[in-house]
């Protein structure tokens, strides 16, 4: 009875043991996962793209016509600044004795004009009621400036209204009444005061600007592609170093200008291919990128220099000589897949990732295309290359597969 009761214990001293030390083996094991889970993180593949890109100082290169005036003699804005003339079109005018009578005379007739107005009904034309509102917030803006060449586009949008609102006036008026013949003495003033002698016509087409550095002179735009870096290092040097801004009239060529950045050499140089398109970000004014032609770059030991040509959107260029620019060197499209979620196989030489299906991870091996600093675009090996790493029985990496990823 004794024994019984003895191997009874025995047994249940086995059941306890058992029991606790299946514990501590679960014990053990959720704290492995919970560390692995604690540590990693999963990524999910998808397309994406990765840009190499080049944050650089452009000089702008233009192809530029100074108008020569006098100095002495005030010179009043016709074009507004920026925007396109044709050749021989009137710019700006002079301000002498001419020009004053031929103001004098054009205020005496609007104030004869607008004393007729307030006796017409106020719904003569809703025409006039817009241009009277657009006149008042002109004037208010222009109070604001202090810039001549400002002042002088204000009073020309103001005049043009002036001049729109008092032809509109005439055409509402019957034939032989006192605004009709006013108003048909007014554009003959407008007419003759083309030939009072005291414009300042235009020599080229192209876009008006009123600013003058003196770095008009500095290149050769016809030359620009046959210069060496000796000459572009001196273009560099003149325009960083110049802060002059002057009254005057020059043209600028709309059609086409460059733009000269200059690199060191490095990751990048593969992808510089003369006559390749290029995409360039202008960061100072947030517009999107423009389409550039690489025309010409010139390798030394230590930098690229590279000329672009540009064909559209020349109006962003007139007043800079310099510019804070983004060169998109490269984009390329594919699998994006984080840098932390990449391992290397350093014995067989070649990167991999581990994806998770079913709580089952499987390495696969794939190659990369190109990387930023935390992506990467990568593709599958090809069945040779596999073969050629001693690599067999591997799957292919698809967009939506759930990669590991190490949070370390």
């Amino acid at each position: 009875m004794k024994e019984v009761k003895r191997k009874k214990h025995i047994f249940k001293d086995n059941i306890q043991t058992l029991v606790i030390g299946g514990v501590t083996v679960f014990i053990v094991l959720f704290l492995l996962i919970y560390n692995n889970i604690n540590t990693s993180k999963t990524y999910t593949v998808v397309n994406g793209h990765v840009e190499k890109i080049s944050d650089l100082v452009g000089y702008v290169l233009k192809d530029e016509s100074v108008i020569s005036i006098d100095n002495n003699i005030s010179a009043i804005p016709v074009i507004e600044q920026g925007k396109r003339v044709f050749n021989n079109e009137i710019i700006a005018i002079y301000k002498n004795d001419k020009y004053d009578e031929y103001l004098a005379k054009v205020d005496a007739l609007d104030k004869e004009i607008q004393t007729l107005i307030v006796d017409l009904p106020e719904t003569y034309s809703n025409d006039i009621n817009n241009i009277n509102d657009e006149i008042s917030k002109l004037t208010k803006e222009a109070t604001q400036t202090t810039s001549y060449v400002k002042m002088q586009e204000y009073k020309k949008k103001i005049d043009d209204l002036a001049y729109k609102k008092v032809s509109i006036l005439g055409n509402l008026s019957p034939a032989g009444s006192k605004i009709r013949e006013l108003i048909e003495q007014r554009e003959s003033l407008e007419e003759n005061s083309k030939n009072l002698g005291n414009s300042i016509n235009a020599t080229r087409s192209g876009i008006v600007t009123y600013k003058i550095d003196g770095l008009e002179n500095v290149i050769s735009y016809n030359d620009i592609l046959k210069y060496n870096e000796t000459d572009l290092d001196n273009i560099i040097l003149h325009y960083s170093n110049n802060n002059t801004n002057n009254f005057g009239i020059k043209i600028i060529d709309n059609f086409k200008c460059y733009l000269l950045v200059k690199e060191k050499r490095g990751e990048n140089d593969k992808y510089i291919k003369e006559g390749r398109k290029y995409n360039i970000k202008l960061t100072d004014n947030g517009l999107e990128a423009i389409s550039c032609t690489l025309e010409k770059n010139i390798e030394t030991d230590e930098y690229n220099y590279s000329i672009f040509s540009i064909s559209n959107s020349i109006e962003n260029f007139v007043d800079n000589r310099t510019l804070n620019v983004e060169v998109v060197w490269t984009s390329v499209e594919g699998k994006a897949v984080p840098k932390n979620a990449m391992y290397r196989n350093d014995e067989k030489g070649y990167d991999f990732v581990t994806i998770v299906t079913g709580g089952e991870y499987t390495n696969i091996p794939v190659k990369i295309v190109i990387s930023s600093d935390n992506m990467c675009i990568v593709e599958n090996y090809e069945e040779e290359e596999l073969q050629s790493l001693g690599i067999e029985d591997t799957v292919d990496l698809n967009v939506y597969d759930m990669l590991l990823v190490s949070s370390n």
